[in-house]
C-alpha cells in the first residue's frame, strides 16, 4: 500500500504541475498556445510519416503498406501545420478527457480517504466532481453546444492541478494518521501483554 501510494502521489503531483503550467500558458497566450499545440502535433505526425516512408524504402518486402501510410500521415501533418485551425475543435476534447480522468482519479482518492477515516473526505469528493464537470464541459463545448472561452480551459486546468495537489496532500495525511493510530494500538496491546507476563 505504501509503495502504491508513493507511485500515485508522484504521478498526481507531476500531472498536476503540468496542468497548472499549461493552464497559465493558455490564459496568457490563448490563441498562440492552441496554434502551437496544433503545430506540435503536426510536426509529430510529419516525423512519424517520414519514418514510415524511410521504413518502406529500406524494407519494401517486410513493410509493404508503410509507404502509403507514411505518405498519408506526412500529408496530414503538413496540412495541420499549414492550417492549425483544423484541429482547434479537438483541443478542448483532449483537455476535457484529461480533466475527466483526473476527476475520476480524485474521486477514487476521496473514497480512499474515507476508508482511512478522514473526516472531511466529502470535500475531496466535491472538488473531484468539479474537475469531472469541467472535463465534461470542455468535451461538450468541442461539439459547439456551449460557447466556451479558451481562457476557461486554462482556468479549468489550473483548478485541476491545484485540486489534485490538495487532494493528494490530504490522502497522504489521512493514510499516515491511520497508520500511526494502528501502530499506537499495537504498542499499547504489547505493553499490556508484557505486564501480564
Amino acid at each position: 500500500m505504501k509503495e502504491f501510494l508513493k507511485r500515485v502521489k508522484a504521478d498526481v503531483i507531476l500531472s498536476a504541475l503540468l496542468c497548472i503550467a499549461l493552464g497559465i500558458v493558455i490564459i496568457a497566450w490563448p490563441e498562440q498556445t492552441i496554434v502551437w499545440v496544433c503545430r506540435t502535433i503536426a510536426v509529430g505526425l510529419g516525423i512519424m510519416g517520414a519514418v514510415y516512408l524511410v521504413t518502406y524504402f529500406t524494407n519494401k518486402l517486410i513493410h509493404p503498406f508503410s509507404g502509403i501510410l507514411g505518405l498519408v500521415v506526412l500529408l496530414v501533418g503538413v496540412w495541420i501545420f499549414l492550417k492549425p485551425g483544423s484541429l482547434f475543435s479537438l483541443i478542448p476534447i483532449v483537455i476535457g478527457v484529461i480533466l475527466a480522468i483526473h476527476g475520476i482519479q480524485d474521486i477514487k482518492l476521496a473514497i480512499e480517504a474515507r476508508r482511512n477515516q478522514y473526516e472531511k473526505w466529502w470535500t475531496m469528493l466535491i472538488i473531484a466532481l468539479v474537475s469531472l464537470i469541467f472535463g465534461v464541459v470542455c468535451i461538450v463545448n468541442a461539439f459547439g453546444i456551449v460557447k466556451l472561452a479558451t481562457q476557461l480551459i486554462g482556468i479549468a486546468l489550473i483548478y485541476d492541478g491545484i485540486s489534485d495537489l490538495w487532494i493528494v496532500n490530504r490522502i497522504t495525511h489521512a493514510v499516515k494518521a491511520a497508520k500511526q493510530e494502528a501502530e499506537a494500538l499495537d504498542v499499547e496491546y504489547r505493553e499490556v501483554d508484557d505486564e501480564t507476563e
